[in-house]
């Protein structure tokens, strides 16, 4: 599929900015990324066996579930994916990712350099992914765990306790890391959060570039960004009416950097802390101090305790309807 647009996957912890990074790069020529797909990860079997048709139509089932949750104006079809493999001579589960990611697309899928999505989540299925997509490429958007839980704490989705939160932040990081050994460098690149709100020309040059892309086109499209605002055309209308994607037309800023220091106490600034500090020190996050991760010191009954005290807390927010 060398001559067809390369895939990109923008990927990481949820609350991180993979959605803001993604509307932005759709404001960059030749690129598209699509809202959140959300399916690959957990259809692998489906995608590698799509030749059977039982396969197929529990994908096409599977898919149009989460195309109706992420508001996706089309849904796919059987008769669909075989007219687009058709017309561009493509079968197999790559070409399936590519005959969704088109769908929504301004666009015509032809005319593109790159395609894509943004769902967090595919952090964890990055071997799988490239199996199935060898020259897809691979954007890693990294935030401080700190700023990440106190976000996510606020959500009707995700972790509910601080200690999970930072768990699952410091998980999603060493799958990413563990990535990049399998990886070639030229086809992955990591952004900071931070560096998007405090630096945001060189950190969107930088994104640009590894797609090809020069300078001048990273500055327009940041300008694109503020000038159209919600009324942006790139596929994201709907994704900033959400509750919580209400800041996502608006001009990145270094404000949004730093919330936890004013939202969350010393307690939970400490626990995530314990649990997160070393891949923080990896990604240049600088911990109040050193602490004890709770195994070395084999407190197994506190991180138990967490556990619990998410799940009771998960539980009451469905039942709320939260």
């Amino acid at each position: 599929m060398s001559q067809h647009p390369i895939p990109v996957f923008i990927l990481g912890s949820g609350r991180s900015g993979t959605t803001i990074t993604a509307s932005l790069l759709s404001h960059l020529p030749g690129i598209q990324i699509a809202k959140e797909t959300g399916y690959i990860a957990q259809n692998m079997a489906l995608l590698q066996d799509i030749n059977n048709p039982e396969a197929l139509a529990r994908l096409i089932k599977e898919v149009n579930l989460w195309l109706d949750k992420e508001q996706w104006r089309n849904k796919c079809s059987i008769e669909g994916f075989r007219d687009f493999g058709q017309r561009y001579q493509l079968s197999g589960g790559a070409a399936f990712i590519h005959y969704v990611w088109q769908l929504d697309s301004e666009v015509p899928w032809q005319e593109l350099s790159f395609i894509g999505d943004n769902t967090p989540l595919y952090v964890l299925a990055i071997p799988a992914i490239q199996e199935l997509m060898p020259n897809a490429r691979f954007i890693h958007v990294v935030r401080d765990p700190r700023d990440v839980v106190c976000s996510v704490l606020k959500m009707r989705f995700g972790a509910d306790d601080v200690v999970i939160a930072a768990m699952e932040w410091h998980l999603l990081l060493g799958c990413w890391l563990m990535a990049e050994r399998v990886v070639a460098a030229d086809r992955r690149m990591e952004c900071r959060y931070e560096d998007l709100c405090t630096a945001p020309e060189r950190t969107m040059t930088r994104l640009a570039t590894f797609l090809n892309l020069t300078e001048t086109d990273a500055i327009a499209a940041l300008a694109r960004h503020t000038a159209i605002g919600s009324q942006q055309n790139t596929g994201f209308e709907k994704v900033a009416r959400v509750s919580h994607h209400t800041r996502l037309t608006e001009p990145i800023a270094p404000s949004r950097v730093g919330r936890y220091q004013s939202e969350l106490t010393a307690a939970q600034v400490q626990a995530i802390e314990e649990i997160a500090q070393c891949g923080m020190l990896a990604c240049g996050y600088q911990p109040s101090r050193w602490h004890e991760h709770p195994l070395i010191r084999e407190d197994r009954i506190s991180l138990l305790k967490s556990m619990i005290n998410d799940v009771a807390h998960r539980f009451l927010k469905r039942i709320r309807g939260k």
